[in-house]
């Protein structure tokens, strides 16, 4: 009973602290936030090959940062701070990813709710997506004095996070490290897994297209005007032309 309650204890205050991260992120990074979430929404299974290419890539590239650092003397006074960027680098990639997935799950069972901010509504949806991915490690705490449906709950649990983070590091990925400047707005309806990617429309273009001017127009010392050819008068009584 005592683990259990330990158990339950550990979820709730890593719910508080991914909810903390969460309000930090959306109140200074609330642009690559959405682009992370837009780009998980329309492609998942997408995001989570290129997020699963990353993981088995990770120690590879680690490997060759650290062999280029070798190279030279000062490389090599630098390798324990290249390795600890590169740790931090991929701990705020999931972070940013799972907080990402978090948003579009929250956005599909809570939806847009009335009256709300865009802002506000993100807010609501990190929420919720955050309380849905801490429900699953609360059932897996609770089922752990069963001995195998708690293996198999924690199991699951497991298994169940570990896919969020691929996805969102692959969104992570696909997006840019979430930097792109994307128009976001929330739709106002629930949605299903098959409507993730409808609730974020495209950001619209606008495409200018130049027409050349004629070949008899000369430019002028105006920029933007042009000057057409002289009118050419005919005397029909001599039957030449004098040009005006």
């Amino acid at each position: 009973m005592l683990m259990a309650t330990t158990s339950l204890l550990a979820v709730a205050g890593v719910f508080g602290i991914g909810l903390i991260i969460g309000l930090v992120v959306l109140m200074t990074a609330e642009e690559a936030l959405t682009a992370v979430a837009k780009t998980a929404a329309r492609d998942i299974s997408g995001s989570f090959w290129v997020g699963l290419l990353w993981q088995l890539l990770a120690v590879p590239l680690l490997l060759v940062l650290l062999v280029a650092c070798a190279i030279t003397i000062i490389g090599i006074l630098v390798i324990p701070i290249a390795a600890l960027a590169w740790a931090l680098a991929y701990t705020g990639a999931f972070t940013l990813g799972i907080l990402a997935v978090a948003l579009v799950i929250g956005r599909a069972l809570a939806g847009r709710g009335a009256g709300s901010s865009e802002r506000g509504a993100a807010l609501r949806g990190l929420t919720v997506g955050l309380a849905t991915l801490s429900l699953i490690w609360f059932g897996a705490a609770i089922a752990a004095k069963v001995p195998v449906a708690g293996a198999i709950a924690r199991l699951i649990a497991v298994a169940f996070t570990w896919a969020v983070a691929t996805v969102g590091l692959g969104a992570v990925v696909k997006s840019r490290l979430g930097v792109a400047q994307l128009s976001v707005r929330f739709g106002g309806s629930r949605f299903g897994a098959s409507g993730f990617a409808s609730r974020w429309g495209a950001a619209s273009t606008t495409t200018t297209t130049e027409v050349a001017a004629p070949g008899w127009q000369t430019p002028t010392p105006v920029q933007g005007v042009v000057a057409a050819r002289r009118p050419v008068s005919t005397d029909t009584g001599t039957g030449s032309g004098t040009e005006l």
